[in-house]
Formats: C-alpha cells, structure tokens, sequence
C-alpha cells in the first residue's frame, strides 16, 4: 500500500470524482458512513450496548466537519443521544458541509455553534467525543477559538474518536515534525481514509492519533497505479510467498548458520536458533563459545552445534561454505578481540547474511576506528534506535534516523530493518516499507533475536534479501498480534517461537 502525501491524496480524491460517476457529496456520504461503521464496530467492542452513551460531534465548516454531521446523521437514526457542535469562524461552510448540514437539520439536529461568544464551559461530559473539525487539510498550527476549544476537549473524560486525522496534526511527516509542540485533539482511535498518512508512523508525531484504523472508500485505483512514491504501508498480500514441495528433503529447505552466545548470553543464540528452525528452514547450525555447547546440546537437540576454540566468546568465525544463510550477533558480546575477528569475518562474507544486536555494537567500534569499513553487500541490519545511533550518529528524532538509514542503505548498498513500532526496511535504493503489524508486547529481552532467527531462516529458504527482511518484520509482528488476540497482557519471547510453528 502506497504512502502518500496530503497533497496527492487529494488529487486522488479529485481524479475519483472525475473519473467515476461520483460526486464530491456522495464520495463523502460513502466515507463518513464507513467510518461511523468502523466506529460502531470498535465501540461494541468496548460496551455491550451504545443505547445509553452520550456522544458529541464537533465539526469545522470544511469537508472534515461535513463528514462529522454525516456521522451525526447515523447516530441520530440509529436512535442514539447525539450532540452537534459547529465551530462557527465564518458565514458559510464548504458546499458539501452546508448541504450536510441541511440533512441534518432535516432529521431533527439542532446544531450548537461555537463562536467567540459561546462559553466553552457550556459543553457538559460525554461519554463518546467524535473529532471532525479540521481533517488534512491544515495549513498553520492551531490558534484562536480551534486551540482553546481543542485543548479544553484533552481534558475531557471519554472515549475520543477523530475522523481522518486529529485535528492540529499535519499529515505530512516533513511538517507534522516542525510543528512538534502544536496543539492537537488527543485521540484514542483514529480513522483516516484510504492510505495512512505519515506522521501517523512516527513515535513523536503519532502520539495524539492513538489506534488507527484505515477505511477503503474505494478511490478509483489508476491513480494509485500512476503515482510515485517510495514509502509504502506494508500489507501480507504484498509479501512474497515460497511454497516447499512435498517431495523436499530438510537440505533443500535451506541450511542457516547462527553466530551467537558468549558467557551470560547463550540464551540469545538459543532464542535466535530455535525461531530460524521454527520458521522453516530445513538444517540449523550454531556457532557458539565453548559455554554454549551443553545449553545447546541439552535444550535444542535439533540444532547442530559447532564451538569457538574460546571459552567464553567467539574470537574465530566459523567458514561459511556449507551454508545457504548467516545471522550473526545475538548475545554475542563486544570484547575486543570479537570485534576485530568480527571485522575480519565480515569482509569474506559472500552469502546473505543478518547482522544484529552484539554484532551491530561490535560493527560501530569498528567503523569509529576504520572509516573504510564496508559491510557485506546486500546484508541485512536489523538495529533499534539506540543501536542505530551508535552506529551512525545520534538523531534528533524518528524521521531523522529515518532520512539517515536513507542515506546509509543507499552509501553501504545495504538494507536495514529499522525496529520500531512499524518497524521501517529499508532497501539499498531508498525505498522504505513501514510494517503494519506488532504491538508493544514485542518490547521484552529476546524479541530481537526472534527476529533475526525469522529473517535469517527466510533467506535460508532461498528468499530475496528485501523480501525476506518485509517477511520476517511483517511476520514477527504478526505473531504478537495473534498473541494479544488471545489475551496476552505480556509475553516472553519464547511465545513468540512457539506461535511461529502455527503460521
């Protein structure tokens, strides 16, 4: 699924009305009843019934507010208790929003309208408060009676619901960034139209927007054909699917090789190995310090198990000729001697090849002391923000880190799995895929090594380097999704691997 600007978002708009026999009115009569679906969908969820609920709509004079009173319109023929309150900065609305408005009023709404000389302090509680002011098409941070009005619904109690986008949040990353500290309708659930918009995927700008869920209100798909763009929100019927036969035997499933563990971090090889296994991949092999070798032996009988002549870490990179794929740095520890064995390994490396955690640490040492360290062509680097500063630099912010792990794919020809919430691949040609799957109970010790279990084990089975990196992201966030559907509060990261075997 395509990223795309405000800008481009309305020229889609613009192209489906031109192009199919829909008018600007009914494009948002089918919008806004999709959306008060959705709404209904999440709020049974919540409360098994709304015939008691309270629920105020606010609306700007824009499309945005003529979407809240089509909302407003289904909630008061579904015989619900709803208010309209109508921010009133000028003496008519867009079109479409007076001709809503009309409807409305025909059906028995009295709308409020809020100007200079209504008294804020006159909207009671409600238990459902549905954000319609202002939508994408912001030009400047709030100010005046849209600041006040928005602030003094923050503090309100009640389940808050905007409609495309909080009101005071610009869509474009680039912009939403810049104006970091301006005012904003802290949603609960959001529900944007069509295609997320981009401040919605970073930590710093998407903190107002809540949950969001994305409502197909089928604009017409040859613009998104002909338009460019290199972000996308990554969807599983995008994913490249490699089905085994039933005449394979485990060799020609893949044969991986993890490269992990030193004294106190043998469990991260293990968590690394049994989700590389566990994904699919016909052969493992460890490589592991002397220590590894019984926990390995004794916990993980189907991995073979090869060790350092070092006891406590790897000082001696295997040979990676019998091997289809390599993941290396779980648990793998930063001594000084692995460092400079490591740098050494790296550059012989010809084979794909996921470079994580310990390894990622070992590599910043490396390239502070050797600006002419090159990574392995075509390899994969799985780092998390933190890991990714110590290698690169620090950022200021997520769209900065983003813009430099840009910059880094294209110089390195490398392609980074950026872990986050939607995790961010990025392919050594700049494109950038934001992961639509996961949830915070991925944030617990040993996820990561899962995931370069996951990656490592996809590339084993003969997957391309970026599609096994949009794979294994999208896939280990599918698992904690599939966790928390059932109830999970909190997992280990051994969950994970056990619900892998179920894919």
């Amino acid at each position: 699924m395509k990223i795309l600007t405000t800008l481009q978002i309305k020229a889609w708009d613009k192209f489906t009305i031109q192009t199919e026999p829909v008018s600007s009115l009914g494009l948002m009569e089918r919008a806004a009843a999709r959306c008060f679906q959705e709404m209904k969908v999440h709020l049974m969820e919540e409360f098994s019934s709304l015939s008691k609920l309270n629920f105020q709509v606010f609306c700007g004079q824009g499309n945005n507010g003529g979407d809240g009173l089509v909302i407003a319109r289904f909630l008061k023929m579904e015989g619900l208790s709803v208010e309209v309150f109508i921010v009133n900065e000028r003496e008519k609305g867009s079109e479409d929003f007076e001709l809503n408005l009309a409807r409305a009023s025909a059906i028995g709404i009295v709308p409020q309208f809020i100007d200079s000389n209504f008294g804020l302090n006159q909207i009671k509680n409600a238990d459902v408060l549905i954000d319609a002011l202002l939508g994408s098409g912001l030009n400047n941070p709030l100010t005046g009676l849209y600041k006040e009005l928005v602030n003094m619904l923050n503090e309100k109690p009640g389940i808050k619901l905007s409609v495309d986008i909080p009101s005071g949040l610009f869509g474009d990353i680039e912009t939403a960034i810049q104006n970091i500290d301006s005012a904003s309708f802290k949603a609960d659930r959001t529900y944007t139209f069509q295609v997320p918009k981009s401040s919605f995927l970073f930590a710093e700008t998407a903190q107002n927007v809540g949950e969001f869920s994305t409502i197909n209100i089928d604009l017409h798909p040859d613009f998104l054909v002909q338009t460019e763009t290199s972000w996308n929100y990554l969807q599983q019927e995008e994913l490249e699917n490699r089905k085994h036969s039933k005449f394979d035997f485990k060799w020609q499933k893949g044969h991986a090789l993890i490269v992990a563990g030193s004294y106190g971090k043998i469990g991260a090889a293990l968590l690394a190995g049994k989700a590389c296994l566990s994904t699919g991949c016909g052969l493992l092999t460890a490589f592991t310090p002397k220590v590894g070798y019984i926990p390995f032996q004794s916990s993980f009988p189907e991995c073979m198990v090869l060790t350092d002549e070092e006891e406590l870490e790897i000082r001696n990179f295997p040979a990676i000729t019998n091997y289809n794929a390599i993941g290396v740095g779980p648990g793998l520890g930063t001594h000084l001697g692995t460092q400079k064995a490591l740098e050494k390994w790296l550059s012989t490396i010809n084979k794909p090849i996921v470079i994580d955690a310990d390894a990622l640490n070992c590599c910043a040492a490396i390239i502070n002391a050797n600006p002419d360290f090159n990574f392995p062509v075509n390899c994969i680097l799985t780092p998390h923000a933190k890991e990714f500063d110590r290698l690169f630099g620090a950022s200021n912010n997520a769209y900065e880190r983003l813009l430099k792990a840009v910059e880094m794919a294209k110089k390195y020809n490398i392609t980074f799995v950026l872990k986050g919430a939607h995790t961010q691949i990025v392919s050594p040609s700049g494109q950038v895929f934001f992961n639509s799957t996961g949830n915070n109970l991925l944030a617990t010790a040993g996820s990561g090594d899962v995931l370069t279990g996951i990656i490592t084990s996809l590339l084993a089975q003969g997957y391309s380097t970026l599609s096994a990196a949009k794979k294994g992201a999208f896939l280990h966030g599918l698992l904690a999704d599939k966790l928390q559907q059932k109830g999970f509060k909190n997992i280990l990261a051994s969950d994970i691997i056990k619900e892998l075997k179920f894919l």
